[in-house]
Formats: structure tokens, C-alpha cells, sequence
């Protein structure tokens, strides 16, 4: 089956990505710097629905941002950057609020229908996670039994409140960007009720994360090199890459496929040998099959939308 592509713009710009999108079709991301306060080259951080993008506000003093993820109910979550520090940020009903995550580089990740936030603050000497239910400040806990841990990021939040990410195993490890190929001595993780879940590897003497997860509690991310889904304990390689999210119908997005049914499919494959787009990269899939993510379309860097 072919699927459909739309460039979803960029307000007369270079540059757009698309990170997230809901059931309901919208999509949340970034453009580079169309208006002021942002600085040229900047990103500002978008909402698109329905053919139209609407840049979020930004207050002062934050000059950029990024947009993250979004839900059902029109909340929006990623980060503002002030010249000094990044803060973990979310809109609602097109105010900026300031979320108290701790740390000089600070993300609000993913945020569910019920309006919980998941994400994480970065200080120079530890990663820690964070999640925000209702506007209070929960430290999410390692995994490790030592208590204190030096590494934990957290991704994904589904309906059910539970958190995905990464956590160090009490081994020294290096402090990755996120998305980046995971260090040995780090594991993907699972938090349910508070209690964290080591989540294990494909392989031995490998690292891994997780990035997203479904309301069943099937989980994908990366271990090593390659993709992984997680789920009833088991987990399933998916081929080299990253998985990044996954919908109610077990669809796996990731960086350069679509994983369903036990088929690998890559993106590039998915659209007609005329579509003029190349370099795709998906990030993520709602419940009606629809991907966004970024590619190059006509030489330019684009947020798309696919659908089948």
C-alpha cells in the first residue's frame, strides 16, 4: 500500500520538525526562528492542525524552544532556552509554563491525556528524571540498588501513568545526548506505580533505552545498534536502528521504518518513486497509522506527515 506524504511547512523558513502527533491529527515540533524574540537560526516551537501551523508563545526571557509532544486536550510540552539555561516548558491554552524540573538543561518529554509530564534535567555531574502529575515535582527513581543514581532519563508516558526511559546500572558510564546510542552500563527502564523495572538488553555487553510506550505497556527503544519492543518481559529485535514509539495496534515507528505484524517496512518504501522526498525519519505514530517526522523534500528539511 503507498502511503501519502505532506510537507507540513516551515512559515517561509528552512527548516521544520515534526516530533509528535495525537489521534486527532495534530502535530507538534519545531521551525527555526521565523519571528523575534528567537534569535536567527533559533527554533520556536509549533502546533500544526489541519493545513494551519501556529507558532507557541514564548515569554521572556526565553528567546527559543522546542515542542516535544502534545495530547488530546491541547497541552504541549518541550523546553524554552533563556540564553542561560534550558527549562522544561509546557503550553496550555497558549500560556508558557515553566515546569520545576531541576537541572541547567531541563525537558519536558512526553505528556499524557490526563496531563502528567515525563522528561528529565541534566546538571554537570547527573541526569535526573522527573515526572509532574498535576503540577507537583516527583523525582522518578533509579533502578540500581545504590539509590543514587548518576544517569536517569525519562522518555514516554502513556494513559496509565507509566514511565519509560533509561537508567545506569550503577556502572560508570559517559552522559549520551538524548536519543543517542546507549552506553554499557545503561538500561532501558520501566516505572509502574514507583517501582522501577530494569528492562535488560538484546544482547550482553550492550547498552540500552527505551523511547516510547503504548497503554498495553509494549515498550520500544534501542539496544546496542539495533531497535527493540518490549513487552510481557520479552524482548524482540527489531533490526539496526531506533524504535521510538509505538501505537494501541503494536505499529512501531522508527528512525527510518514502520515494524508491523513481524514486517519491517522502511519509510522510503512506504511513498511512490516520484514523491521527491528522501532522508525520512519517523518519530512518531497515532493510533490511525499516521507518521510525522523529518526528511528532505526538494533539498529542503521538512516536518511531514504520512498516511496510508
Amino acid at each position: 500500500m503507498a502511503y501519502n506524504i505532506l510537507d507540513l511547512g516551515s512559515l517561509n523558513k528552512n527548516l521544520s520538525v515534526a516530533f509528535a502527533i495525537t489521534n486527532c491529527g495534530q502535530v507538534a515540533g519545531w521551525v527555526d526562528s521565523p519571528v523575534p524574540p528567537a534569535t536567527l537560526g533559533a527554533p520556536v516551537p509549533f502546533v500544526w492542525t489541519q493545513g494551519f501551523m501556529h507558532l507557541l508563545p514564548l515569554a521572556g526571557p526565553a528567546v527559543s524552544g522546542q515542542a516535544f509532544d502534545l495530547n488530546g486536550q491541547g497541552q504541549v510540552v518541550g523546553n524554552t532556552y533563556n540564553t542561560v539555561v534550558t527549562r522544561a516548558t509546557r503550553w496550555q491554552g497558549g500560556v508558557m509554563q515553566l515546569l520545576p524540573f531541576l537541572g541547567d538543561v531541563a525537558n519536558g518529554r512526553s505528556i499524557n491525556d490526563c496531563g502528567s509530564v515525563a522528561g528529565d534535567g541534566a546538571t554537570v555531574t547527573n541526569i535526573q528524571a522527573w515526572c509532574d502529575p498535576g503540577g507537583r515535582l516527583n523525582p522518578i527513581p533509579p533502578s540500581n540498588s545504590r539509590q543514587a543514581d548518576r544517569y536517569c532519563r525519562a522518555y514516554g508516558i502513556n494513559n496509565r501513568g507509566q514511565i519509560v526511559g533509561g537508567s545506569d546500572t550503577g556502572l560508570p558510564i559517559s552522559f549520551p545526548p538524548a536519543y543517542a546510542p546507549p552506553p554499557v552500563g545503561m538500561h532501558a527502564c520501566l516505572w509502574d506505580k514507583g517501582i522501577a523495572q530494569d528492562l535488560g538488553t538484546l544482547h550482553a555487553n550492550e547498552g540500552s533505552e527505551a523511547y516510547g510506550i503504548n497503554d498495553k505497556k509494549q515498550v520500544v527503544g534501542r539496544s546496542g545498534n539495533h531497535a527493540f519492543l518490549w513487552h510481557n518481559g520479552a524482548m524482540t529485535d527489531l533490526g539496526a536502528g531506533a524504535a521510538y514509539n509505538i501505537n494501541s495496534n503494536a505499529a512501531v515507528i522508527g528512525d527510518s521504518f514502520l515494524w508491523h505484524g513481524g514486517a519491517r517496512t522502511a519509510l522510503t518504501a512506504l511513498l511512490p518513486a516520484n514523491s521527491g522526498w528522501s532522508s525520512l525519519e519517523g518519530r512518531d505514530i497515532n493510533d490511525n497509522g499516521e507518521i510525522v517526522g523529518t526528511g528532505v523534500h526538494s533539498g529542503n528539511t521538512r516536518a511531514f506527515l504520512m498516511w496510508p
